[in-house]
């Protein structure tokens, strides 16, 4: 027991030397701050991800398509989240620990807000949305007839499309703040992992908003035709392993048209399939495939694809999203702000004759700011301060 206790410090950076303390709380402090980043993200994760969905399922019974989980459980929920917890200490010990209080102010505000912002950008997106000419709402279930096993086509609409980049964005982002380096963690900057995640992510999102249709728009549902979804079964792997929304029919908004016209000849619950190239057999009285009711903005087909307008008026909204969230974390919960609260709560327990009570040391007053949760302050203690 005794050579455990001693062996960290008869093996450290420069032999036997009670510095490697230093080491040690640095370490320590560090792996605190990476423990309560990632906690915050899967906290934002389960707000955001439940909230989007009910507001979807509630407005039209939407869904989003089968590989959107799949990237945001495996993309973001383990490879993302791997390279978060891949940051190094600071080369200094910092005056003040990192909180360690999973209800204080600081960690709830760093989780509520970008949730708030989140649902805030999603409603703000769909108002905007609602108001243009060119929208058509869709209720899967019951305006097309969607049979429940069909889940994975209920997100062929407009809504659904700025569901699944709010969402994907919001959680990527959240990350990525959560992995700034502050006074405990090395700048951000060294970790070239989360940086090339990151980059990945914004890359791929902002490539479906503002691009044409194609095979990778339909993988995920956004901006995408039947044309590109029926060619979409040339991605084998991704087709294989997909339950119908990869190389089928898509089913968007302007299949009701030719639904109401197939009506009129006995099959009112008519739906588009491969056998036909997704359109209505040969010979129907129904709209031509080239016809504005069915194709417009460049796809083919019935589509969700979004006008090129709207589409950077989205990518205004979603870029404001980014700028607001990395400058929360950067002035207030690790900038200017925090260094205003941590002076006050360090003149409160001055005031209160705390000085000196927690260490004992030089630095205790520091020990007992913004950051920290023991005996003498709290996280509550420094708002009200």
């Amino acid at each position: 027991a005794e050579a455990s206790m001693v062996s960290p410090f008869a093996t450290g950076r420069d032999g036997k030397s009670l510095l490697t303390v230093v080491d040690l709380i640095r370490e320590g402090r560090a792996c605190l701050a990476t423990n309560i980043a990632t906690f915050q993200y899967f906290i934002v994760y389960g707000f955001t991800l439940t909230s989007i969905r009910t507001i979807l399922t509630l407005y039209a019974t939407v869904n989003m398509g089968e590989y959107v989980w799949v990237t945001m459980d495996v993309g973001i929920g383990m490879i993302m989240v791997w390279t978060m917890t891949q940051s190094r200490p600071t080369a200094e010990l910092c005056s003040y620990r990192p909180t360690a209080t999973l209800l204080g102010p600081r960690t709830i505000s760093a989780i509520a807000f970008p949730y708030i912002t989140a649902i805030l950008t999603m409603l703000g997106a769909e108002c905007l949305m609602w108001s243009k000419d060119w929208y058509v709402k869709l209720n899967p279930i019951y305006d097309i007839h969607l049979l429940p096993s069909l889940w994975m086509l209920r997100g062929d609409t407009y809504d659904s499309s700025i569901g699944m980049i709010t969402l994907t964005l919001s959680l990527a982002n959240t990350a990525y703040v959560n992995t700034y380096g502050g006074r405990f963690r090395r700048n951000i900057l060294f970790n070239w992992g989360v940086n090339l995640v990151y980059a990945v992510f914004l890359f791929g999102l902002f490539f479906l908003l503002l691009t044409p249709s194609s095979q990778f728009n339909c993988i995920y549902r956004v901006n995408c035709d039947s044309e590109q979804s029926q060619e979409a079964r040339a991605l084998t792997v991704l087709a294989l392993f997909s339950a119908g929304g990869v190389g089928g029919c898509f089913l968007g908004p302007q299949v009701m048209v030719w639904q109401d016209e197939m009506a009129k000849v006995g099959e009112p619950e008519w739906l588009p399939n491969t056998t036909f190239n997704c359109a209505p057999p040969a010979g129907t009285p129904t709209s031509p495939l080239n016809s504005t009711q069915i194709s417009e903005f460049g796809c083919v087909g019935p589509n969700n694809c979004y006008p090129t307008s709207f589409r950077w008026e989205l990518c205004a909204i979603f870029v404001t999203y980014i700028v607001v969230n990395h400058a929360f974390t950067k002035l207030v919960l690790q900038g200017p702000v925090a260094s205003v609260l941590r002076r006050r709560q360090r003149k409160d327990d001055d005031r209160r004759g705390l000085h000196g009570y927690v260490a004992g040391g030089e630095d205790s007053h520091a020990e007992s700011s913004t950051d920290v949760d023991d005996e003498a302050t709290s996280d509550d203690d420094l708002l009200r301060g």
